[in-house]
């Protein structure tokens, strides 16, 4: 079984601020989200555990886990260059924010390196541990690639209408049928 956390909510995430690859830390809510899932995650006997090196995710899966972690950079968020810390409300800079991301400009990772960045991440998952109780943490971005992969990829992976878990939640996926 796959165990894919969010990482834990930042006062950037808090204050709506788009956090990219820009290195937050967690709040008091973010590290009572990951004890939260750590109590959640009990029972599970993990054989791996991945996680995006930035320090939210990093902060999340050392309270939720406490055996060893392989930090994959892939499982970074996406860099949005002259983007990081943009107010998310604010939809005239979002839309300029996601033209930059599919091109590429602006400093911006495009969105076409992202999805091949965690979609090599995926095909590494399931080519080596298929049947084995993996820990991914990692960011919403990512999360929201990872579901697709899973479940299913649309063609134009619909980045906005993908449902987004909240800071701290878990997805799972069964990988002995992938």
């Amino acid at each position: 079984m796959i165990y894919l956390v969010r990482q834990g909510e930042t006062d950037w995430n808090l204050f709506k601020r788009a956090n990219g690859v820009t290195d937050t830390f967690l709040n008091q809510t973010g590290i009572a989200q990951a004890k939260l899932q750590a109590e959640n995650l009990r029972s599970v006997s993990f054989d791996a555990c991945i996680c995006s090196p930035q320090t939210r995710a990093r902060q999340t899966c050392e309270i939720v886990y406490r055996g060893p972690i392989v930090f994959d950079d892939r499982l970074v968020e996406i860099n949005l260059g002259e983007f990081e810390g943009m107010d998310e409300t604010d939809a005239e800079l979002a839309k300029l924010a996601w033209q930059a991301i599919m091109s590429g400009d602006k400093g911006t990772e495009s969105w076409k390196e992202f999805l091949k960045r965690t979609c090599d991440f995926c095909d590494m998952v399931v080519k080596d541990y298929k049947d084995k109780n993996v820990l991914i943490v990692t960011h919403a971005g990512n999360v929201r690639v990872i579901d697709y992969y899973f479940k299913g990829k649309p063609e134009d992976y619909d980045f906005i209408k993908t449902t987004i878990i909240k800071h701290g939640g878990l997805l799972t996926f069964e990988n002995s049928k992938i």
